[in-house]
């Protein structure tokens, strides 16, 4: 035998081995711009504890003002759970507590102090408007939700709008919002 012939075995082992790691470093350098892509979009959606003391000056003035020129569900309003939420640039405050009523509440400001939205939850269908009833019905025909949201916006002393969950006929789990006027349906 000759060993020129056996020569070219050797070479392709080696050029195959090349070409795995190559391939095994081409891999690597995807999965690792991967988790930096990842770790970028989740520095966007961060959740970050905070507490009154910790809030913003102008977050706890806009705090100040929608309690005293507060919609109805802020009275008596007891924070247990404050998160910025968002990124550095564009972040936004989410409290959640309870009001006078001894009912949740959920309020979303912004770093600037502005209140976005205002959430009650556990409100009574006895409280909710006929004309949102009347709409509510042509989506949950029986109209006895499990749960109740009002959504006040803006400052607004009544809700712009609600929410309610439970099953269809079908016993499917339903969500519907509707404004108040139970004239445009929201999902």
């Amino acid at each position: 035998m000759n060993r020129t012939n056996h020569s070219p075995a050797p070479t392709r082992r080696a050029n195959w081995r090349g070409l795995r790691l190559a391939g095994f470093g081409l891999v690597l350098f995807a999965l690792s711009a991967f988790g930096a892509g990842c770790a970028t979009a989740n520095h966007k959606d961060q959740e970050e504890e905070a507490t009154l003391t910790t809030l913003p000056q102008e977050v706890r003035n806009g705090l100040d003002r929608a309690t005293i020129n507060s919609p109805p569900p802020l009275a008596g309003a007891r924070w247990t759970r404050i998160v910025r939420l968002g990124g550095t640039d564009d972040s936004h405050y989410q409290l959640r507590g309870t009001n006078w009523r001894g009912r949740v509440i959920e309020l979303e400001v912004t770093r600037a102090g502005r209140v976005i939205e205002v959430e009650e939850f556990g409100v009574p269908l006895a409280e909710v408007p006929a004309p949102a009833i009347e709409g509510l019905k042509t989506r949950i025909p029986y109209a006895n939700p499990d749960w109740i949201v009002a959504i006040y916006q803006a400052g607004n002393f009544l809700p712009l709008s609600y929410g309610f969950g439970g099953r269809n006929a079908r016993g499917e789990t339903v969500e519907v919002y509707i404004t108040a006027d139970g004239k445009t349906f929201l999902n």
